[in-house]
């Protein structure tokens, strides 16, 4: 081997070595912001489902209040057709 390349050889190698750490960590990191984005998503997606569970139970617990509502005016507009109250 020549001088010039047994004096550079350490330098090129040094490079090399660390190009290859920074590469390996990139990739680790790169997975482990992935599993933590789809973690994220998951937990978004159940809070989506759980908050369209309680909207649908709200539809139903208000279409219950306001048909009871309409039966109560129903009933009581039939009473004062009845006779029993006056206007």
């Amino acid at each position: 081997m020549q001088p010039v390349m047994q004096l550079w050889m350490p330098a090129i190698l040094s490079v090399f070595g660390t190009l290859m750490v920074v590469v390996i960590t990139a990739w680790l990191n790169t997975k482990a912001l992935s599993a933590q984005i789809e973690a994220v998503r998951s937990e978004i997606a159940a809070l989506r489902a759980e908050m369209r569970q309680g909207f649908a139970e709200l539809r139903l617990e208000f279409h219950r209040e306001i048909s009871d509502l309409s039966h109560r005016v129903e009933r009581l507009e039939e009473a004062r057709q009845g006779g029993l109250f006056r206007p």
